[in-house]
């Protein structure tokens, strides 16, 4: 029988490709992750400038009453400030909602907001507005709860969903707010516009709130 040579089993690289090939791939991850983040930025770059906002469950805590006179809503007076400030600073409020309400219509009329209640297709008056001010769908952002606020939150470059919104419309915002629908999670949405678009110390500024 011959001899065996020593140092035969030595040979086989198998282990060290393994770890090298786990790294790899790690680093390989890595990059990926990065280059993910990078490209989310990427898309947030340019200012942002249309605001568009359902209303129930969104500018609204959701609940809907009735009286003899007609129907009612409660607005969370931040909200309403905030969009004052957006309007001030360059950043246009769009209001569609596919419900009609005398309720509405007053807060809308007070905020001097443009509003489409009873709206059947959302997008086409997007569609509209965008043409209008000439503005690009990724110059948008858009901020809603539910099923029907889909179609816009999967055009607009900035797609948010308030915290108690359906699980449904989790997925498809890249922004959820940490403050519940009516209760102060527009007010969020356009402080964060204003920083991402340069405006928010201006805001600051006229309160005499810069640390």
């Amino acid at each position: 029988m011959p001899e065996r040579r020593a140092g035969t089993r030595a040979r086989r690289p198998s282990a060290p490709r393994r770890r090298a090939t786990a790294v790899t791939r790690a680093a390989a991850g890595a990059r990926g992750a990065a280059a993910r983040d990078a490209g989310a930025r990427t898309q947030r770059r340019a200012p942002v400038r249309v605001l568009f906002l359902d209303v129930d469950g969104t500018l609204t805590d959701g609940v809907i009453a009735y009286t003899a006179a007609g129907d009612l809503r409660n607005f969370w007076v931040r909200d309403g400030l905030a969009l004052e400030w957006a309007k001030q600073a360059g950043l246009l409020p769009v209001v569609i909602s596919g419900r009609e309400s005398k309720a509405v219509e007053a807060r809308m009329q007070d905020l001097k907001l443009e509003s489409y209640l009873g709206a059947s297709d959302k997008v086409a008056i997007a569609e509209r507005v965008l043409a209008r001010e000439r503005a690009e769908w990724s110059e948008c952002a858009m901020v809603g709860d539910d099923l029907p606020d889909v179609p816009l939150l999967r055009r607009v470059g900035w797609p948010i969903a308030v915290a108690d919104c359906s699980p449904e419309v989790r997925r498809f915002a890249r922004t959820v707010t940490r403050a519940r629908a009516g209760f102060g999670a527009v007010r969020e949405v356009v402080e964060m516009l204003l920083r991402h678009n340069g405006a928010w110390e201006r805001v600051l500024e006229r309160y005499e709130a810069r640390p």
